[in-house]
């Protein structure tokens, strides 16, 4: 109850707190773990912290696989993701639980809508005005260039044999940054010239992780 005044409030940071102790408390009852869970997804969605909300959605579903809210919420957690393909899985399942749910109805056709379309503003999209850049120069050599321009060093993973490593950057491509996250994402180069980084946050105090997909680099 503490848990929906704060919602209620849009008090979201202190709503996932007191669901959050509502679960630690671990009453047994995987129908009431199920709703504190999905709570919890809808006060993380709320905050913008997409990553997490699907994480408690999915476990959510786990603990009652008929849970439509649910559901709801972890096809949401796909769309703002840009894992169409995953939205659209999330949003049959729950037509086959209630055929005529609108919500679901109508992010389903979102996502078929555009699945298989690229990010706007990606590094290789046909709406940046660098076209000319890109034909003069290599994407690596690019790469270089962007990232030299903005004082970024980089710190590559050792291998087994040493290498030389002061002309190394000249072979980097920005497609070649890229997360370990299911998203795939990368750094984007956007219309105006500046860069978009896929980006983790970490809460250890909370036991909490986020991920963003574009993180411009302009942000504060």
């Amino acid at each position: 109850n503490e848990g929906n005044e704060y919602f209620k409030e849009k008090d979201y940071g202190r709503a996932v707190a007191a669901y959050s102790e509502g679960l630690r408390r671990r009453c047994g009852d995987a129908g009431l773990d199920a709703v504190l869970l999905t709570n919890r997804a809808a006060a993380h969605f709320h905050l913008g912290n997409y990553r997490s909300a699907l994480n408690d959605a999915i476990q959510a579903k786990k603990l009652k696989p008929t849970h439509l809210k649910a559901i709801i919420r972890g096809a949401l957690c796909h769309m703002e993701l840009k894992n169409f393909v995953e939205a659209i899985a999330w949003c049959e399942e729950g037509l086959q639980i209630d055929s005529k749910e609108k919500k679901l109805v109508e992010m389903r056709a979102k996502a078929d809508k555009l699945k298989g379309k690229e990010l706007e503003g990606t590094f290789l999209g046909t709406q940046t005005d660098f076209s000319s850049r890109r034909k003069c120069q290599g994407r690596a050599e690019m790469g270089t260039v962007l990232l030299c321009e903005r004082n970024i060093k980089l710190v590559l993973e050792p291998s087994d044999e040493e290498e030389e490593v002061s002309d190394g950057l000249a072979e980097i491509s920005l497609d070649g940054f890229h997360s370990d996250s299911a998203t795939g994402a990368k750094v984007h180069l956007d219309a105006d010239g500046s860069l978009s980084w896929p980006v983790l946050f970490l809460y250890p105090e909370h036991e909490q992780t986020d991920f963003t997909v574009a993180f411009h680099e302009n942000s504060r």
